[in-house]
């Protein structure tokens, strides 16, 4: 089964499916049957993600042969911002939920992903205003975007780091963008590369994106080694940050003993 991966659920699978539900309930928002959006003087635009938000309050529910769903709504968040908050079942029963906030972007060079500026679209849409929980989210989001423009994040003491090449031909995406789900894969990729053992499962990983890379970039990961709670800060060539992560993970020999 696609979105079974080695500790439970695929967060891979699940961030790509997500991914797709969202865009496609802008496009029907917009009445358009494709997801394919431009600005008003017919140059592509991309509804690129600022933050996501992943929750698995069961992360030993999900089994192979298991019936999988997700439900969506779309919300706006204000700022050119919409969200989508997508409810994730198991054989009928809640197991936990993903939020994904994007805004429309382009690129001010067609030929750098450093580039990316925002741009209003040909189409406005206007869904209803999103819950408390999603606007908290936003700005979180972007207080933490503004504090990374000014070099005032705050890095956790005794960090580790480890450098990975993302592959263009399985990290990027068809418009040339690092895909947000390969945000979070390599971040795992470097802790594992670095030597940890994480045998616990995924239970929540909060994103901000501040950034992307350009095909053959190496993005530096630092991370705090912790089994339990993980924050990761990932950097460019350049040290640009390009996102932020919280990441939660469970015993499931725990929780299979509930």
């Amino acid at each position: 089964m696609a979105e079974m991966g080695y500790l439970g659920l695929s967060e891979q699978w699940l961030l790509r499916r997500a991914g797709d539900m969202h865009w496609r309930l802008i496009a029907r928002a917009m009445g358009q049957r494709e997801a394919v959006f431009t600005c008003a003087a017919g140059e592509p635009l991309y509804a690129a993600f600022c933050a996501t938000r992943l929750y698995i309050n069961s992360p030993e529910r999900p089994r192979l042969g298991g019936e999988l769903t997700l439900a969506a709504d779309l919300y706006r968040v204000g700022h050119g911002r919409l969200a989508s908050v997508q409810r994730i079942k198991v054989d009928d029963s809640s197991i936990g939920h993903l939020i994904l906030i994007s805004t429309f972007v382009g690129r001010a060079d067609p030929s750098s992903n450093r580039s990316i500026v925002r741009r209003a679209p040909k189409v406005l849409v206007v869904p209803p205003d999103a819950p408390a929980l999603v606007q908290r989210m936003a700005r979180s989001a972007s207080d933490a975007a503004r504090s990374a423009g000014k070099g005032e994040m705050e890095m956790p003491a005794a960090l580790q780091s480890a450098s990975v090449r993302p592959c263009p031909s399985t990290d990027f995406n068809a418009v040339g963008l690092l895909y947000f789900p390969s945000f979070s894969a390599l971040a795992e990729r470097a802790v594992f590369e670095a030597g940890a053992s994480h045998v616990c499962a995924l239970q929540s990983r909060n994103v901000v994106y501040l950034g992307n890379l350009e095909p053959g970039e190496r993005v530096t990961v630092a991370f705090n080694q912790n089994p339990v709670r993980q924050h990761a800060f990932l950097r460019g060539e350049d040290e640009r940050l390009i996102a932020v992560m919280r990441t939660r993970y469970c015993d499931m020999a725990v929780q299979e003993q509930r």
